[in-house]
């Protein structure tokens, strides 16, 4: 039995995410998955879906790291994916940025540049609103997550294809796409 091949094998596309919590990730992949650009992994939801609480950090991190291997898989299948993850420190960029690469995959970036009493007071709105699949932060876990966060560099940006700068708009991209290159 002889299979069929098909035109030539198409470049996919990773698209990224970096920012705090409620900067707008979620809000912005659940919009591009709607209107096709990639499947989306998103940790969060998945750990919610199977009843595991968000508090279970080992689980958490275990889980992302199997779906983050499912969507390397896809990537090499010529599959689009909308990574879901706020990529916080330099060093896991720079492993998505490598990995991406190693996959043959295109990187389109959205920066989340939000200030910390807007951050805020989204979370205040999410806790309230207790949606399935969002876990309720305090005050203190957002600023302990900006203690960690690693701000993003000229460098780093040199390293994708396109990349859009988000500043705390409500619209789906309140920055113009660039390209680095």
């Amino acid at each position: 039995m002889t299979l069929a091949t098909s035109a030539a094998p198409r470049t996919p596309t990773l698209t990224l995410f970096c920012g705090l919590p409620g900067a707008g990730k979620t809000t912005l992949a659940r919009r591009l998955e709607a209107a096709g650009v990639g499947v989306r992994i998103a940790t969060d939801e998945w750990q919610a879906a199977i009843g595991i609480p968000h508090a279970d950090a080992d689980f958490h991190e275990a889980l992302q790291v199997v779906l983050y291997r499912h969507a390397l898989t896809l990537l090499r299948a010529g599959v689009d994916v909308v990574l879901e993850d706020g990529l916080w420190t330099a060093a896991e960029r720079q492993q998505k940025f490598a990995d991406a690469r190693a996959c043959g995959a295109r990187i389109r970036f959205h920066v989340f540049d939000v200030d910390h009493d807007t951050l805020w007071e989204r979370l205040r709105h999410r806790n309230a609103d207790a949606a399935p699949g969002s876990a309720p932060l305090t005050e203190d876990d957002l600023r302990w997550a900006e203690g960690v966060f690693e701000p993003l560099t000229a460098t780093e940006l040199a390293l994708v294809d396109e990349y859009v700068r988000h500043t705390g708009g409500t619209g789906p991209a309140d920055g113009a796409p660039r390209s680095p290159r």
